[in-house]
């Protein structure tokens, strides 16, 4: 049973599609959805993700992708850390 844990910087162009019982939900250029379960509280501070007034707007995100695998698993969260518009 080998364990380990990864964590991986990425930056992105994505459209932001929705907040939903704590969870940011994200379009990327690929069309791929990554929902962000962390974001960091500056972001919070200025930018209202969780109405509507956010929604489909496009922006350059940096995420850290985190990865444990514990028992076989592997375990995934995403963390948002910063947000620029386009």
């Amino acid at each position: 049973m080998r364990q380990y844990s990864l964590k991986e910087r990425k930056i992105e162009i994505a459209t932001f599609r929705n907040y939903n019982n704590g969870y940011y939900t994200f379009f990327l250029d690929t069309e791929e959805a990554i929902i962000f379960e962390q974001i960091d509280k500056s972001i919070l501070e200025t930018y209202n993700l969780r109405d509507a007034t956010s929604k489909g707007a496009k922006f350059e995100i940096s995420y850290t992708e985190m990865i444990d695998d514990d028992d076989d698993d592997d375990f995934v969260v995403y963390r948002l850390d910063q947000l620029k518009p386009i």
